[in-house]
């Protein structure tokens, strides 16, 4: 079954797989035999059998007026694989504009959950080498859910002279966030929208990505990584902090 499901994988029907190992069992046989062998129906045996000669993996001989089938050496299988790839390699870079829209990559999605993959996602931010990233939307602070791990990630953004703008709402745990952590607060710059919702959710734009981040006690972040997106949504922080007080 092993062996079978790795014929598969090769790009062969489970059918397909099937005769082949049948032929490479028995040496020059008839259809007929083949078909009870493999415990396959004769007439459909005849149809796989003529697909394997078409990919290169079976021949036949002619005896005494009779047509007997012959697998190809194990080799062929893996030469052709071999060759798809070089096909696929070649051409690739076209395969590659194809796969941008308007010049740019599709959305590409990622779901991180949990403490730790809080605290990938803001080292993500660190390693992007973006010299700024903006953050709007939440009134609630990380340092709850990762009051460590933040300050050793505030002292190497601050290390690194990466700035922050930040829009939080106008909410009395906001401004108390902002009196405590002044000293995190380095390089920052930040206003408010008159929104008095306390939130654990934020949006934070950064290089060619938007993560939306929702710091409860079960923290996760979703992250789109799009160029157009991130545009669009650095444009639309630059009008909220327009009207930020």
């Amino acid at each position: 079954m092993e062996l079978l499901a790795n014929l598969v994988k090769s790009g062969l029907s489970e059918k397909e797989a099937k005769t082949y190992l049948t032929c490479l069992e028995l040496g020059d046989a008839s259809a007929s035999e083949i078909a009870h062998k493999g415990n396959l129906p004769r007439t459909l045996t005849y149809d796989l059998l003529q697909r394997l000669i078409e990919l290169g993996l079976a021949s036949y001989v002619i005896k005494k007026n009779k047509k007997y089938f012959r697998a190809a050496e194990p080799y062929e299988l893996l030469r052709q694989c071999k060759e798809r790839e070089e096909a696929v390699a070649y051409v690739m870079p076209q395969l590659e504009t194809l796969f941008t829209t308007k010049g740019m990559k599709k959305p590409k999605t990622q779901v991180f959950e949990g403490k730790e993959g809080m605290k990938a996602v803001m080292n993500d931010i660190l390693r992007s080498n973006a010299k700024e990233f903006l953050a709007y939307g939440s009134s609630r602070s990380s340092f709850e859910v990762l009051p460590a791990f933040m300050d050793e990630w505030h002292r190497e953004r601050i290390r690194r002279r990466i700035t922050m703008r930040v829009i939080y709402n106008n909410t009395p745990e906001a401004r108390r966030k902002i009196k405590e952590r002044h000293e995190s607060l380095r390089y920052t710059a930040y206003k408010f929208m008159p929104i008095r919702l306390e939130s654990p959710t934020a949006t934070i734009i950064y290089a060619t990505k938007v993560v939306l981040q929702s710091w409860t006690k079960e923290p996760f972040a979703v992250m789109i990584e799009n160029e157009e997106m991130a545009e669009n949504q650095k444009r639309y922080f630059k009008e909220l902090w327009k009207i930020g007080l």
